[in-house]
């Protein structure tokens, strides 16, 4: 059986209060999803409260998620809430720049190697909070830029051009880094 299908197996089962059913998918996304708040939050306070919010509102409001198939989309999207609230509730606010002054999408994806991954972390953490959440969910979880802006909330241009700044600026970070 397809992991896809596999997922909307054991997503249907949570929806009916199977406890071994939420046990697989705690096991399967907590740890990705560890990573996408750790990198969200920057610091790394509170990514165990955080973590802890998601699941609880996974566990009170699965059984209102309509199609199966798009858990990853609405976990994630779960998770992007949880952030930004604790954000709100901490007064720290993203400024996001202005969509009429984004530039057309180029893909120049840069490369790097394993000895870069320390370095590529504390870079990622030195980011705006926009950025770090679009590398994160492109590259790490690798998820299309369909579901992206599903997850953040746009439209797939929008994804398209935070993923070219972002790339650009953990560019410019990794150079002050490396010296």
């Amino acid at each position: 059986m397809p992991l896809e299908q596999q997922l909307e197996t054991v997503v249907f089962r949570c929806r009916s209060g199977d406890r071994e059913a939420f046990e697989k998918l705690f096991e399967l996304y907590q740890p990705r999803l560890k990573y996408y708040v750790r990198r969200m939050n920057g610091t790394g306070c509170d990514t165990d409260d955080i973590l802890q919010e998601i699941w609880l509102t996974v566990i009170r409001k699965i059984h209102k998620l309509k199609n199966t198939g798009s858990f990853t989309i609405w976990i994630y999207r779960i998770a992007r809430n949880q952030v930004y609230d604790r954000f709100r509730r901490n007064k720290q606010t993203v400024e996001l720049p202005q969509e009429e002054h984004l530039p057309q999408y180029i893909d120049d994806d840069p490369v790097f190697s394993a000895e870069d991954a320390d370095r590529l972390h504390k870079a990622l953490n030195n980011l705006n909070p926009y950025h770090r959440e679009v590398l994160t969910l492109s590259f790490i979880e690798q998820l299309p830029y369909q579901d992206i802006a599903e997850v953040i909330g746009c439209n797939i241009g929008t994804v398209r051009s935070r993923i070219y700044y972002a790339k650009k600026s953990l560019r410019k970070e990794m150079e002050r880094i490396n010296g």
